[in-house]
């Protein structure tokens, strides 16, 4: 049987409910250990599948959901057999009662290359259509682009296969990469002659995946000629006794469920935390149906536009741009900072970047403290946001407060790692790269930020030694939204080809520049701080029995020389005022002749 013969009266059939909460309540074992039971524990497998098609499924998905080498862990040899054994027990136990649908794992993992992915996908698309499979399903994804390769694979080797994709919505209409419901839908009218069915999973209990997929639906009715299917949750769960348990009953996830047959729904399934008890109360419901109208929903874009932040006007005119980055402080005192960013904006400063805790060490926030100095210094601002300290809800959370307060332009970076020595008291999230992190901006500029999108710049390394690795990421950033860079600190014209590389790229470039203020601080940057580099006689220039004042300008005297050596290269400047003295960039900028008019 396949989906064509299953829907060819177009009523509304119960799919399956979970596998890993149901296997690890029968087991006790960890859900994460489910598709390995393909050989240790066939029988177990055998029973769940057995049950749902007992309590009325029709359509079943194989114990593969995370078998994959890349992020499963499996080897190769061990995959086969999870993936042959998963296919062989769903069929048997199906027969010609169920369609069985291939589960093929959605491989997120950005430090792979595409084409370590492609090959890992042609294996399990590969054992699986040796084992006789036409019907393949994508579940659980955050953006149809991660599956499109093997959905491709699949075209082209058998182009009669039926394919499924589910997305997982949050309660706020994004999935977990922050992809909104919009470019979902849009993503799938685009793709929609390679799919057989679209639909949703997991991410929500029944109410708020009701409340979801009403337009969801509506919108792949009206643009598609796909089945649909919607697999909500058993609500959302809760510890007990360091177990996950699910409080929501069979009667109730039915009676939500029922409000989908009005929308003409091809299936009805469960996903986390659902069981057969769960299925047969849907397959009970289904010969009831609801009178629930559907809602039309497609995303308006009729929103007001704003002005253009003058950041934007300055680089899209190609002006020059002045930008000056200063410290955030280590405590709640704002003073010195605010101080400081009075008077760089005093100097012809166009916008103050403030950094994100460099070299993993703590202090405020960038974004709380770029709110402050826009409020109250009146000047455009450039937080960093690195991927280090937070996870992608953390992210998109500081993204959405930062748009609130007027913030218009982000730095993405990701992030300096942590110091050996702190590694297990403090600990990394890395949940994503900056290019991630690009992406996901770029997402929100589509739908959240539509009225008024963020301009997203990144960082960009000029040193010589590293310009072939460096312009690789450049166009990967360019390719996820970026507009402009900020160069590591330049010491010497050694950089200027790799400027011009990037400018060539079509990348605006805002070249470092980074005074030094004393000999211990020129040693320092050259010997301890990554990315310095700076040659010995700019070192030399220096001497241990000078004042503060000489000091200070021998550094300008060096940052104006590469300030006139690096403009013609360059689309404007980045200044690293150090130690928060603005008044160094001051001095740079008359001597430059770059001071506010």
């Amino acid at each position: 049987m396949n989906l064509k013969t299953l829907f060819i009266n177009q009523k509304t059939v119960a799919s399956d409910g979970a596998m890993g909460t149901y296997f690890s309540e029968l087991s006790g074992l960890s859900c994460n250990e489910c598709e390995k039971h393909n050989v240790i524990s066939p029988d177990v497998i055998r029973r769940i599948h057995s049950e749902y098609i007992a309590a009325g499924a029709k359509l079943i998905r194989t114990n593969t959901f995370s078998a994959n080498s890349i992020t499963g862990g499996y080897s190769r040899e061990s995959l086969r057999d999870i993936l042959t054994q998963g296919y062989h027990i769903a069929a048997e136990c199906a027969g010609e009662n169920a369609v069985v649908c291939a589960d093929v794992s959605a491989i997120y993992a950005p430090d792979r290359s595409m084409d370590e992915i492609l090959e890992e996908y042609r294996f399990i698309v590969d054992t699986f259509l040796s084992c006789g499979a036409e019907t393949f399903i994508f579940e659980t994804l955050s953006e149809l682009g991660t599956v499109l390769p093997a959905i491709n694979y699949i075209i082209s080797v058998k182009p009669d296969a039926e394919i499924i994709v589910s997305f997982a919505l949050l309660p706020d209409g994004c999935t977990r990469s922050g992809t909104s419901c919009a470019a979902v839908l849009e993503s799938i009218r685009q793709n929609a002659p390679k799919l057989t069915m679209a639909g949703l999973n997991c991410g929500s209990g029944a109410a708020q995946m009701i409340r979801l997929a009403v337009p969801f639906l509506s919108y792949i009715q009206q643009n598609t000629d796909l089945y649909t299917i919607v697999m909500p949750n058993a609500g959302y769960p809760a510890i007990e006794n360091r177990r996950t348990v699910f409080t929501a009953t069979p009667l109730y996830f039915a009676q939500r469920c029922s409000e989908l047959i009005a929308c003409s729904v091809s299936a009805i399934g469960g996903c986390c935390g659902t069981e057969p008890s769960f299925i047969a109360a849907v397959a009970e419901m289904l010969q009831k149906p609801a009178t629930r109208s559907v809602k039309s929903i497609i995303p308006s874009d009729t929103r007001k536009k704003n002005t253009v932040p003058r950041l934007s006007s300055l680089i899209a005119d190609n002006e020059f741009v002045i930008a000056a980055e200063l410290d955030p402080p280590n405590n709640s005192d704002f003073t010195k900072m605010l101080h400081a960013a009075a008077i760089l904006k005093e100097s012809g400063v166009n916008i103050i970047t403030v950094s994100d805790s460099p070299l993993g060490h703590a202090k405020a926030d960038p974004v709380v403290c770029s709110a402050r100095i826009k409020r109250e210094i009146g000047i455009e601002v450039l937080p960093h946001i690195c991927c280090r300290d937070r996870n992608i809800n953390a992210v998109r959370s500081i993204l959405l407060g930062a748009h609130s307060e007027g913030i218009r332009a982000v730095l993405a970076v990701t992030g300096d790692h942590i110091a050996e020595t702190d590694r297990g008291i403090i600990k990394p999230v890395f949940n994503m790269d900056s290019v991630r992190l690009m992406e996901l901006i770029s997402k929100l500029n589509a739908d959240v930020f539509s009225d008024s999108p963020m301009m997203i710049g990144g960082a960009y390394d000029p040193q010589p030694r590293k310009t072939e690795y460096s312009l690789k990421r450049l166009q990967k950033k360019k390719n996820a939204g970026l507009s402009f860079v900020l160069t590591q600190p330049v010491f010497s014209e050694s950089a200027i080809a790799s400027i011009d590389k990037a400018r060539q790229c079509g990348v605006k470039v805002l070249a470092g520049i980074m005074p030094m203020v004393s000999l211990r601080n020129a040693s320092y940057m050259k010997n301890e701080v990554p990315g310095m580099d700076i040659p010995d006689e700019l070192v030399e220039r220096f001497r241990s029995d000078m004042t503060r004042e000489e000091a200070a300008k021998v550094g300008i005297e060096i940052a104006v020389e590469i300030a006139r050596m690096m403009k013609p290269h360059a689309d404007g400047f980045y200044f690293v005022t150090p130690f928060n003295r603005a008044e160094i960039i001051k001095s740079v900028l008359e001597a430059i002749g770059q001071t506010a008019k």
